[in-house]
């Protein structure tokens, strides 16, 4: 039995995956089509409210991530939005705040989902001589294959794209796997013509 997919990636992490800079992810948030988050630990709000995450303001933490120049090595948040609430409140304890380094900035595996499939991202994987795949999409084809020889073609798409990610956990040394909405990009052309609607 494979690890647990992740809930949470660092932007740090999240760039390698999309390919993309850091800086490109902060300026996504700040137009609001992501939300970044960070742990916490010991931290009460000004009323009274405790969590161990809460949702942060992207430009309080973009000093952290430029693109030319020396960034910050942390900053402090003072004011963040806990779980529980509907809008930001002041850290009160600690009282200068929340100490926050470039790799303490998250985004939640959900989040990055819902951001994939309304901007129709596909991870994407270097590719030349020597680079290899994060996944073993070769594999992946193959399985799907025998699978299909083996037990037929499933009658919803969920059900192949729950067996596949159940397949790259299985294999995983890290408890990674591709997300559901990946997958389902990789199967879409031939399930279409094998499952016409």
């Amino acid at each position: 039995m494979g690890f647990p997919p992740r809930d949470f990636y660092s932007v740090v992490d999240l760039a390698a995956r999309w390919d993309c800079t850091h800086l490109q992810i902060l300026d996504w948030a700040l137009a609001e089509k992501l939300e970044l988050r960070i742990a916490l630990a010991d931290v009460e709000f000004e009323d009274g409210t405790e969590a161990s995450w809460a949702v942060i303001a992207p430009a309080s933490v973009r000093p952290l991530f430029r693109s030319y120049g020396d960034a910050e090595r942390h900053v402090f948040i003072r004011r963040a939005r806990p779980p529980s609430c509907s809008k930001a409140l002041k850290i009160i304890d600690p009282s200068e705040g929340v100490k926050v380094l470039a790799s303490d900035v998250l985004v939640t595996a959900a989040e990055i989902e819902r951001f994939e499939d309304e901007n129709n991202l596909v991870r994407r994987v270097v590719s030349g001589p020597g680079a290899q795949s994060r996944y073993d999409w070769d594999g992946f084809y193959c399985e799907i294959i025998c699978r299909m020889h083996d037990k037929g073609l499933p009658e919803k798409q969920k059900e192949l794209i729950d067996d596949m990610v159940e397949w790259f956990l299985g294999r995983s040394v890290n408890g990674d796997s591709p997300d559901p909405s990946t997958i389902r990009k990789k199967i879409r052309g031939f399930w279409g013509r094998l499952r016409p609607e």
